[in-house]
């Protein structure tokens, strides 16, 4: 790995004693492939805030050790690209650990907490919510005027600073410009997360792991939207979404999107709650669930 000459190279032990020995406590939550922590370094007098991501073994029956390296590589490259480097809502790497058996970054970040988490909280307020939909518009408009295609951003990949500003910090398959295309057979592993978290800022809704089990892809918040923007009274069944084969939503789901201005003209998916709010417009519930739903459409062309 090439890395740039200004990044610290740190010892395993290092990270440890940053991270309290990776304790409960310092825990922020999982990446796709990963664990984040929070962190301090101190040095002289100051004291420098910082999360450490690391690596975990527990994807290496299904993704090779060389495939985890080529996207720890892969991250390095990105947040040292001179085009990119500095972008405010791009986490700032300080430095790397990678031995045998471990990898992991260093990024100077002082978190406020993982999207995932605020997004279910009453004192996360509506314009701290559009500022954040806001500004990781503005992250995807820079990797896309890089070329580059982020194809697992969700609620899990987005760490909130103190600020209310969304750094995006996980970029585990991320393709395009240089970094080639993902094996097919890991594809799966991060659609669930792979889609706009603008409605699962309004809606209040993140994806629940501990359901995905029972409700498979209709515990996805993107379909729970695509139902609920549909025709009213009709739920359908998983098998309506995707077919057997090609994982492509049938065409019943569309069916049912294309009538909703007809069954349910000017439709907000804005949680209740956040409509008390007192910078919430009259309008705002529905022209940001219109904008939500495009962005998620299957067909973005159209």
């Amino acid at each position: 790995m090439e890395s740039a000459t200004d990044l610290v190279e740190y010892k395993y032990e290092e990270l440890a004693s940053i991270t309290g020995g990776f304790s409960e406590e310092n825990f922020v939550g999982k990446t796709l492939y990963g664990k984040v922590f929070r962190g301090k370094i101190h040095q002289d007098l100051e004291t420098q805030e910082v999360v450490v991501k690391i690596w975990v073994d527990s994807m290496r029956d299904v993704t090779a050790p060389e495939l985890q390296e080529s996207r720890f590589d892969n991250e390095i490259k990105l947040l040292t690209n001179s085009d990119l480097k500095g972008h405010p809502n791009l986490v700032k790497l300080i430095g790397f650990y990678c031995e045998t058996e471990w990898l992991g970054v260093v990024y100077e970040l002082k978190p406020l907490d993982a999207l995932e988490k605020l997004i279910l909280h009453d004192d996360f307020t509506w314009l701290a919510r559009i500022k954040v939909a806001l500004e990781f518009a503005c992250i995807l408009e820079c990797l896309h005027d890089q070329q580059l295609l982020h194809l697992s951003i969700g609620a899990t990949h987005l760490m909130i600073d103190q600020d209310f500003s969304p750094r995006l910090f996980d970029f585990a398959m991320l393709v395009g410009g240089g970094f080639g295309e993902i094996p097919s057979r890991e594809y799966g592993f991060g659609c669930h997360a792979y889609v706009d978290p603008v409605i699962g800022l309004t809606a209040k809704r993140v994806f629940d792991l501990k359901k995905a089990k029972d409700l498979g892809e209709l515990n996805a918040v993107y379909i729970w939207a695509w139902m609920e923007y549909g025709e009213p009274n009709k739920t359908p069944r998983s098998k309506y979404f995707f077919g057997t084969d090609t994982g492509k939503p049938r065409s019943k789901c569309w069916g049912m999107l294309k009538k909703h201005k007809e069954s349910q003209p000017n439709k907000s998916l804005v949680d209740k709650s956040l409509e008390s709010d007192e910078y919430f417009g009259a309008g705002d519930g529905v022209e940001i669930t219109e904008l939500a739903m495009r962005c998620v459409d299957y067909y973005p062309e159209e």
